[in-house]
């Protein structure tokens, strides 16, 4: 079992849990913006350093790992260390998502995006309170015209408990039923598969080397 906390946060599954219902329709599209200032790393670029939990997420929501992985970057403070990532991942069934990270920027930002073909969520984790907000947006076709739907957001309660304290529990759980843990040996080798993928496209990149 590895250490991807956010598969146990309960606004992410609250998120699923919504998905899986089919309250946002088909998924298209999702974005993840985790920014700050600082720590700087001098091991490890900021794909490494931010984006695992990120592409942990996605693939959790997608079903899937990415046919497609593109990435570009900027170097600014180390040589030969990504200070910030654009990562692009694309799925079968035409699910898209990009993540941005960067340990260059003025505040911290944790925002996830998941869009579908009925609705929308958004999750804010920096904020104080109503973190999780649910939005009847999106646009249907009316005699081939895409038509906009723009409904007031819904603020979404979700569990207080904490996600370490969350996976703990389902760690326990998993060993005394002998299930795979949702965060397994296999979860993690997809993820670092995809950071993998991200990276190769972060070296052709010539504006980042």
């Amino acid at each position: 079992m590895v250490g991807h906390l956010l598969l146990y946060h309960p606004a992410i599954l609250k998120i699923k849990q919504y998905l899986d219902e089919g309250k946002l329709g088909k998924l298209q599209y999702i974005y993840s913006n985790s920014l700050n200032l600082g720590t700087i790393r001098t091991e490890e670029n900021i794909l490494w350093s931010f984006a695992p939990h990120d592409i942990s997420v996605i693939q959790y929501f997608a079903g899937s790992i990415p046919e497609d992985v593109k990435a570009t970057g900027a170097i600014f403070v180390q040589e030969g260390i990504q200070d910030t990532t654009l990562t692009y991942l694309n799925f079968k069934e035409n699910i898209h998502a990009h993540i941005y990270v960067s340990w260059l920027h003025p505040f911290k930002e944790q925002r996830l995006v998941v869009i579908g073909d009925k609705s929308m969520m958004v999750f804010e984790d920096t904020l104080k309170d109503h973190k999780l907000k649910f939005y009847r947006k999106g646009f249907e076709l009316v005699n081939g015209t895409p038509v906009k739907i723009d409904s007031e957001y819904e603020n979404i309660e979700f569990d207080s408990t904490s996600p370490l304290e969350l996976e703990q529990k389902h760690f326990a759980e998993c060993i005394k039923s002998g299930t795979a843990p949702r965060s397994d040996g296999m979860n993690a080798i997809e993820v670092l598969e995809t950071l993998e993928r991200a990276q190769k496209e972060l070296m052709k990149d010539k504006t980042t080397n």
